[in-house]
């Protein structure tokens, strides 16, 4: 299970009807129904997709750019997660939940994004059972890879985790902020620059 969740997370799809169809077969009509109600933005780097202490009320799907995940621990920026494009991103909890954010989320390069309400989304549950069992899908992966992580990643070395993360991104270094990456990994930037080295 684990393995097809980060062949997954290898794997890009160009659109989010392309993620969702990737995992679920979408009719043509399903597609339409998807395509309809997609908003398409574009922001600049450093943009806010969702704010700490706000209840995020839209998933994304980022098109082109990448983004990160990081809360704020005793005064420190902690970066929790990075996401090239091709994937789908939210403040999970937040979001299903309808309560405010515990995280932001930022985009680290300009960036384009389709994205949905929690509204529109339960909209297509309702009018499709393919998109019923996306949702079901998509919670499935989330929980797997929050528990393989809180059960796993804790214990990597650093040069474990990010060998796990040039797997997902293989060009993180060249379009992500080294500083943002070291947070992640949980060590300097001077100990990343010799992991790098070694490689």
């Amino acid at each position: 299970m684990i393995t097809k969740m980060l062949d997954r997370l290898a794997n890009r799809s160009d659109s989010l009807v392309d993620f969702i169809h990737n995992r679920v077969p979408l009719s043509d009509a399903d597609k339409s129904m998807v395509y309809q109600l997609c908003k398409v933005e574009t922001f600049p780097r450093g943009h806010r997709l969702i704010q700490q202490d706000r209840t995020a009320n839209r998933i994304y799907f980022i098109q082109q750019g990448s983004a990160r995940a990081y809360y704020i621990h005793e005064g420190k920026d902690v970066t929790s997660w990075i996401y090239p494009e091709g994937q789908l991103i939210t403040s999970w909890t937040s979001f299903y939940t309808r309560t405010p954010s515990y995280e932001n989320v930022e985009l680290t390069e300009d960036a384009q994004v389709m994205s949905l309400t929690y509204e529109e989304l339960q909209k297509l549950y309702q009018q499709s059972p393919k998109m019923q069992e996306f949702g079901r899908v998509i919670v499935e992966d989330q929980l797997v890879f929050i528990d393989y992580f809180y059960k796993g990643f804790m214990f990597m070395s650093a040069k474990e985790k990010y060998d796990l993360l040039l797997s997902i991104f293989p060009d993180v270094t060249q379009r992500v902020n080294l500083g943002h990456i070291a947070t992640f990994l949980g060590i300097t930037q001077g100990t990343l620059s010799r992991i790098r080295n070694q490689k």
